[in-house]
């Protein structure tokens, strides 16, 4: 199991239909994960209402974080 900060984003908001909507892209370098499962999170934390994840296109309202745990 690999676990490290996380940050949950709605399945209304990410892009419902993605290829990749569901999936989990592992990168050891990354210092945050997006996760729009809240089965993958131990818990959530709310975040304050002006945190957003930021793409090249949009801006996307971080619901929530807290750690999240992949297996792999």
């Amino acid at each position: 199991m690999i676990a490290g900060l996380g940050a949950f984003v709605s399945r209304d908001t990410a892009y419902p239909k993605y290829e990749l909507h569901s999936s989990v892209i592992l990168d050891s370098g990354a210092t945050l994960h997006i996760g729009n499962d809240k089965a993958r999170f131990s818990g959530l934390t709310l975040a304050n209402r002006d945190k957003f994840l930021y793409t090249r296109e949009d801006h996307i309202p971080i619901i929530a974080y807290n750690i999240m745990e992949l297996t792999v």
